[in-house]
């Protein structure tokens, strides 16, 4: 039986664990220690108000933290970390709007991803086993961490949907679909018009001082610098914002069509003569006839324009019965090939084959993976996530399988470095914060279950990962076009697990830092310093280096023209102050000479007293944490990757 664990519904800090933040972030960041701070009043305040008292009043200019990610096949999204003190005002519009948030998103039947109720409740670790769903926390879904502040219906992943119910039972109906999505949709949303959405234009211009749309306006323009045209991409609360305005545009399309006189009295009916479906701001409209088609289509441009927004043309695809995608034929193709891989690993008494070459057995593995996606002409960013899961549930069922023998053999090893040289292809082919999350959890638990095996044994699982990684490293640092930093940096996160014995030379590692930094023109020189910080601890032979770390940061603090201001300085501050791998006195003094740029007037046994508190706890960074990856992975692998 799984246990059932109740949720302090009335805990308003809890925001900052599940809407805040992307998905995609370095390993090792997590809100949980930012939570803790901020649950205690006392540290709150030191964190607030220690080196302005005035600074945590106003939220008129704070600046959000920037940086690029892949989303495979050359693309790229901009995603933001809002600042701390915006967070807090998230939970606050949370715990007091939570109900009508619930209302405003429950008004279309058309969309295909909405909260519908604040999570009391998530199930434990023995339920979530069996479940092998991931995302956010859907209704009948068990989860071992509240991954989400609400419940959600009805798909945490667009993918689901294609394999539903209702999607084949469309496709009974309508003989054919049409795809389309809106163009820039976050960064096109003017955030007033959430007074259009949940009132009318004319009542909204009235701004009711206090009402639901202002407030919500108003924290969207707090968490982006106070732009009003525009919202920002990664935090789950700015979804939902969007998901206010785009049920409204659901039902306006509904009702427009049903005016539409040339179709008789009726007009055209949902369900009837054309239905739809959304997934934020994806549109699938299923028809049987060409003119109903280009009429929905008009009217969904006339409705989206009221709000500013606009589809985009060059994304519209036409698709007749069978609805079968490229990327679902691709699947079966895959899913027979890993199925085989492993199918050959065990004899007919379930026995395992003893295994002589690994090499061998690897490339035809990868080479029977390549022959399936380029028969269907498929990206690999399309299937990874797929290839993941299904290589995981493989390798978990083997690691099970060894576990229950007397004696572990070569032969027995040489399987598991199979499954490494293919997941790190898959990982080759598309480098995303996903794809090395995953992969850094598979390691993780290959690792822990290994752990009592033969020191020869162990060795050799340890040095494929270090190669493996080595060569990506090496491989992403000669050719930087194309990757940005932070799915590299995570790289550098996973090799941390090994044991001291593989560990990066100072000079590759000097030269990777070199790399990141001069390929980078977005706001993550916290993100790099960090993880470099993370990787070499101050321990010999890095000593020189991490010195030069510091200095870095210390130049990057000092110099800052916005200071607190900046998400980027404020993390990077506090985190600076609380790294127990810096001299006490290095951060001390850094403190007092930050207080001095930043005001005029200072207690100095205040400042002492509080600088004491910043440096003895972890603010985000989970410095004094050994585990803090494990830890970090667990909690990240219940969470929404924003696709």
């Amino acid at each position: 039986m799984s246990e059932v664990i109740n949720i302090n519904d009335q805990d308003k800090h809890r925001t900052l664990l599940t809407d805040v933040l992307p998905y995609e972030l370095p390993l090792w960041y997590t809100n949980y220690s930012m939570y803790k701070a901020f649950k205690d009043k006392d540290r709150e305040g030191i964190y607030l108000n220690t080196l302005d008292p005035n600074f945590s009043k106003s939220a008129d200019s704070l600046i959000p933290l920037n940086y690029t990610v892949s989303r495979g096949g050359n693309k790229f999204r901009d995603l933001y970390i809002i600042h701390p003190i915006a967070q807090l005002k998230v939970c606050d519009f949370y715990h007091k709007f939570y109900d009508l948030i619930e209302y405003y998103c429950g008004k279309s039947n058309q969309s295909l991803r909405y909260p519908v109720k604040k999570t009391t409740k998530f199930y434990g670790k023995t339920s979530a086993a069996k479940n092998d769903s991931d995302g956010v926390e859907t209704l009948n879904d068990d989860r071992v961490t509240s991954s989400s502040y609400f419940k959600y219906k009805r798909y945490s992943f667009l993918y689901r949907f294609f394999e539903s119910y209702d999607y084949h039972k469309l496709e009974k109906r309508f003989s054919h679909m049409m795809q389309n999505d809106i163009a820039k949709c976050f960064p096109s949303i003017y955030t007033h018009s959430i007074g259009w959405a949940t009132k009318t234009k004319r009542l909204s211009k009235k701004r009711t001082k206090g009402s639901f749309d202002r407030a919500f306006d108003s924290l969207m323009q707090d968490i982006n610098y106070r732009e009003t045209h525009g919202i920002i991409i990664g935090p789950e609360v700015c979804r939902i914002f969007a998901e206010v305005i785009l049920q409204q545009i659901d039902l306006d399309l509904i009702a427009k069509l049903k005016k539409c006189a040339k179709f008789g009295n009726d007009g055209l009916v949902i369900g009837k003569d054309y239905d739809f479906r959304r997934y934020v701001d994806d549109y699938f409209i299923f028809y049987r006839d060409d003119g109903v088609c280009k009429t929905v289509l008009s009217a969904l441009e006339k409705c989206l324009l009221d709000y500013k927004l606009y589809l985009n043309d060059t994304k519209t695809t036409y698709t007749k019965r069978p609805f079968s995608t490229e990327i679902s034929l691709s699947k079966n193709a895959i899913r027979s090939n890993v199925d085989s891989l492993y199918r050959s690993r065990y004899k007919e008494d379930s026995t395992i084959v003893l295994l002589q070459q690994p090499d061998w057995k690897a490339n035809k593995s990868i080479s029977s993976i390549k022959m399936a996606l380029a028969a269907y002409d498929v990206q690999y960013y399309s299937i990874s996530n797929y290839l993941f899961s299904a290589i995981e549930k493989g390798m978990k069922a083997y690691l099970k399988k060894v576990s229950d023998l007397d004696k572990v053999t070569i032969e027995h090893v040489n399987w598991l470095l199979v499954d490494l040289d293919v997941l790190f292809f898959i990982h080759a082919m598309d480098i995303r914060i996903r794809t090395t999350d995953r992969l850094a959890r598979m390691i993780d638990k290959l690792l822990d279950s290994t752990n009592k095996w033969s020191e020869s044994f162990r060795d050799l699982i340890h040095k494929k990962v270090f190669d493996m990684v080595y060569q990506s490293i090496s491989i992403i640092t000669n050719s930087l076009q194309g990757i940005v930093g932070l799915e590299t940096l995570n790289l550098l996160v996973i090799l941390t697990m090994l044991p001291s014995d593989f560990r990066l030379g100072v000079d590759k590692l000097k030269g990777y830092y070199k790399s990141i930094r001069e390929s980078s023109d977005t706001q993550d020189f916290y993100f790099s310093w960090v993880t470099f910080m993370l990787y070499t601890k101050n321990e010999e032979p890095y000593k020189i280096f991490c010195n030069e770390l510091i200095n870095d940061a210390r130049i990057f603090i000092l110099g800052h023209l916005d200071g607190f201001r900046s998400t980027e300085y404020f993390l990077l501050f506090f985190d600076f102050m609380a790294c127990k791998y810096i001299s006490e006195n290095i951060r001390r003094e850094l403190g007092i000479e930050v207080k001095e740029l930043t005001t005029d007037r200072f207690n100095c046994n205040k400042l002492n007293a509080n600088l004491s508190k910043i440096m003895d706890n972890d603010f985000v960074v989970s410095w004094r944490d050994d585990k803090y990856l494990q830890n970090s992975l667990e909690k990240r692998e219940f969470i929404f990757s924003y696709d």
